[in-house]
């Protein structure tokens, strides 16, 4: 094909993309703890666009309603010989937030500028048109696969709630009841990222643990006119204080020190002195850390107080006070390990208690046939000089919640990522719309490898 036929092909089918994807923007599927409090017409008229834009694979594919509104595809093979490979991405969404705030309506699905502007669009909405496409083309194509695969997309990805609600969760609890291991997931969480430093491709291969401890003190409240030497209000606020002032040491995690040899090529020569040997420098790594919030975060299991509550009103001594942390837990510590590192730098009397509690997963491996697919995959759509950057994902994602039906997860979606996009989350998210046929074309790719 000449490059002129080439690059009509690839407008056409980045034409196509856009579309899908700017109809899954305008649907406000914003999720709840609550699920009283959740739209479910919204994830209803969801599901009914996927149904009508992906066709085949409503036609094709088994599918499985989880929890509410969780969906599981499963494409059978006629012989399956091998392990599934799963693709996975959430159809939930964050607020908006104030909306005046917006350059575009935030569910408009505007197109300006070459991106698709609106909530979602970056998290994570592209990775799930990514993965649809993909596999509405493959079933145009006739693909035969010698393997199943598995479609899965939570519906309550960004938040927190209880097990027995929570879709990966339970979608997860599906795939082991019916004896299903598979060779490998894909989720959000690594791109490839062109910048002027050069490309890569970002594997996240393991993440933190998200928790939620809360700093505590009960006392006898009172009138605000006499509140003696303090309240427990005060005691708290020490207590955060402390913990501000007292953070976990630094150590390395091999897939953190595996992180900073490969990106060891990205950085000016001082640092990448410090990235290739990180052990021998760790001192050097420490001071780069103290100004890097990334780089910090990557080091230790770190604690964010977020939350804090007191007295209802100005005038009356709070009878009970407390501070809630956001904790993410780095691989090699514990719940209870934690709590108990952050009993002995608080006050005595303030009290430690763990609402939402989760140990971190174990990290992937480098040293796999699948993760060297996975490579050889990269290579062939990106080009034989993208270099692979195994890292740690920083936050959360629903494929954690599947470690027990794959030692393989990664934490990949395909997509270009240059220093133009609108990050997850913030006002103005937004998704550049030139390369979208990128994701797919690695997904059909990879899934065709997978196959020989």
């Amino acid at each position: 094909m000449d490059l002129e036929n080439k690059g009509a092909e690839i407008s056409a089918r980045n034409e196509k993309y856009l579309r899908h994807l700017q109809g899954l923007v305008q649907i406000l599927s914003v999720s709840s703890v609550n699920d009283e409090h959740t739209d479910w017409s919204r994830f209803d008229e969801l599901h009914q666009y996927l149904q009508t834009t992906y066709p085949m694979i409503y036609q094709k594919l088994e599918l499985t309603v989880i929890g509410k509104a969780s969906l599981l595809f499963r494409w059978p093979s006629e012989n399956p010989d091998r392990k599934p490979v799963l693709l996975m991405a959430h159809q939930d969404v964050v607020p908006a937030g104030r909306e005046e705030q917006w350059s575009h309506p935030p569910f408009a699905g505007e197109v300006e500028d070459g991106f698709l502007w609106g909530r979602g669009s970056e998290d994570c909405k592209s990775l799930l048109s990514a993965e649809m496409d993909a596999v509405e083309e493959l079933l145009e194509e006739h693909f035969k696969p010698s393997f199943d695969i598995y479609l899965s997309f939570g519906h309550n990805e960004e938040v927190q709630c209880t097990p027995d609600k929570k879709g990966s969760i339970l979608a997860a609890e599906y795939l082991k009841r019916n004896g299903v291991e598979l060779a490998c997931i894909f989720d959000e969480g690594g791109n490839i990222i062109d910048n002027e430093s050069g490309v890569r491709a970002e594997v996240a291969l393991a993440e933190k643990a998200p928790n939620e401890f809360v700093l505590y003190k009960d006392g006898d409240g009172g009138h605000a006119s006499r509140p003696g030497k303090g309240t427990v209000l005060g005691d708290i606020a020490r207590a955060a204080a402390a913990v501000e002032e007292h953070p976990m040491p630094y150590r390395l995690t091999p897939l953190v020190k595996a992180f900073l040899k490969a990106e060891a090529r990205f950085k000016d020569k001082k640092t990448a002195k410090v990235y290739r040997h990180p052990g021998k420098h760790f001192k050097k790594l420490k001071k780069l850390a103290a100004k890097d919030r990334t780089l910090d975060a990557m080091l230790h299991t770190t604690f964010a107080v977020t939350m804090a509550e007191g007295s209802a009103q100005a005038n009356v001594l709070p009878s009970h006070a407390e501070a809630t942390m956001s904790v993410r837990i780095l691989q090699g510590d514990t719940v209870e390990s934690v709590k108990k590192y952050l009993e002995s730098i608080i006050s005595e009397g303030v009290l430690v208690k763990v609402p939402f509690a989760e140990n971190p997963k174990r990290a992937g491996s480098t040293d796999s046939d699948v993760y060297e697919l996975l490579c050889d995959t990269i290579h062939e759509v990106y080009g034989e000089k993208t270099a692979i950057v195994p890292k740690l994902m920083l936050g959360a994602s629903d494929s954690r919640n599947y470690a027990e039906v794959s030692p393989a997860v990664f934490r990949f979606s395909g997509r270009v990522k240059t220093p133009k996009w609108g990050e997850a989350h913030q006002v103005d998210e937004r998704m550049p719309v030139d390369k979208l046929y990128m994701p797919v074309d690695f997904f059909k790719t990879f899934l065709g490898n997978y196959n020989k």
